[in-house]
């Protein structure tokens, strides 16, 4: 079950990225829509492997967000995307503004989460 429930996260993490960019993308001008996927992508990628080379340097594995042992954490970890989500109601309520600070907000969030995923795959 652990294992499962930490794949769900980060997919549904993943689903709530794409929604948060593609928001974000469709309200933007024509030279900020490559800016706002470039933040969205590299943010998440960027954290799982630069948290990765921190905590291998620390002699540190990371661990699954959501343990069986503790079923509060189920509820602490649906924050994540469902901060994601409320978030992409943001460009469409102001379409002016620049949203590069929340999609990187949102792209480390969902590398969290990817990084839980895999933390529960290796543990098995």
């Amino acid at each position: 079950m652990n294992r499962n429930v930490n794949i769900l996260l980060a997919v549904t993490s993943v689903l709530a990225l794409f929604l948060v960019t593609f928001s974000a993308i469709s309200t933007a001008s024509a030279g900020r829509a490559p800016v706002y996927l470039a933040c969205s992508l590299f943010s998440a990628l960027g954290f799982m492997l630069l948290n990765g080379l921190w905590m291998h340097s620390r002699g540190r594995r990371p661990r699954p967000l959501i343990d069986r042992a503790a079923p509060v954490t189920l509820i602490l970890a649906m924050v994540f995307p469902l901060a994601v989500i409320l978030s992409a109601a943001l460009p469409l309520i102001a379409p002016a503004g620049d949203y590069g600070l929340m999609l990187i907000m949102a792209g480390v969030w969902t590398g969290l989460t990817l990084q839980s995923a895999r933390a529960a795959l290796k543990q098995g």
